[in-house]
Parts: C-alpha cells; sequence; structure tokens
C-alpha cells in the first residue's frame, strides 16, 4: 500500500473511533448547559468509560457534588486520579477534597481500584 494511502486510512480509522467518545463529551456538555444534570451525568460516564480523559474529571465533579447522580466520593477519587493521571492540572485538588471527607478505609479502597485501572490504560 502507499504510504499516502496508510496515512489516509490511519486518519479515516481515528476518525471513527475518537468521534463517539467526542460526541459523548459533547452531548455532556449540551445537557448540562442546558440543565438536564442526568443527561450531563449519563453522556459523561459513557464517554469517560470509553477512556475520554476529558470526562474523568467531569464526571468526578458531578460524583462529588451530587450533580445528576448520587454523590459519592470514592468513585469522585477514582475518577479525578484518573484524570490527575490523564495530565489534568486541577484534578489532584478535587482529588484531595474528596479524600477529605472519606475514611482511611475508602481511601485505601479508592486507591487500590484506581492503581488497577491505571495499569488497565497502562497495558
Amino acid at each position: 500500500m502507499k504510504p499516502y494511502r496508510t496515512y489516509l486510512l490511519g486518519a479515516a480509522l481515528f476518525a471513527l473511533v475518537s468521534t463517539p467518545l467526542h460526541a459523548d463529551l459533547e452531548a455532556g456538555i449540551a445537557a448540562y448547559e442546558k440543565g438536564d444534570y442526568a443527561e450531563a451525568f449519563s453522556q459523561y460516564e459513557q464517554a469517560a468509560e470509553a477512556g475520554d480523559v476529558d470526562a474523568y474529571g467531569k464526571l468526578a465533579g458531578l460524583y462529588l457534588y451530587g450533580v445528576g447522580t448520587e454523590k459519592d466520593y470514592t468513585k469522585a477519587y477514582i475518577w479525578f486520579g484518573l484524570a490527575q493521571h490523564g495530565g489534568d492540572k486541577y484534578a489532584e485538588k478535587f482529588k484531595l477534597t474528596a479524600s477529605s471527607v472519606m475514611t482511611l478505609e475508602q481511601v485505601k479502597q479508592a486507591e487500590e481500584i484506581l492503581a488497577e485501572r491505571i495499569k488497565r490504560l497502562e497495558e
């Protein structure tokens, strides 16, 4: 295959793979701006579970503040940890905020889950 065809095929595959992730994130942002927090949560969760690094912190924030879902500091901690691992410069501060209302056992469990999730991302 000629080099430019390989490049075009790669670009086309990337577009196909990356579009759904971005679409869920964009749909989440749009829903959040409309005040449809349950839909925003759903869209952010789909994007985050699919590996959209930009959705990690958004989902974590919804868990932290109980917007569109129940407050869950452990899940907020884990998602902020993934956001931090992905390069979000604000995530560590929010992860610490979540940990401030968690027991030491909850933080330990969250750290174990976080380490496993990061390990799977790096495989």
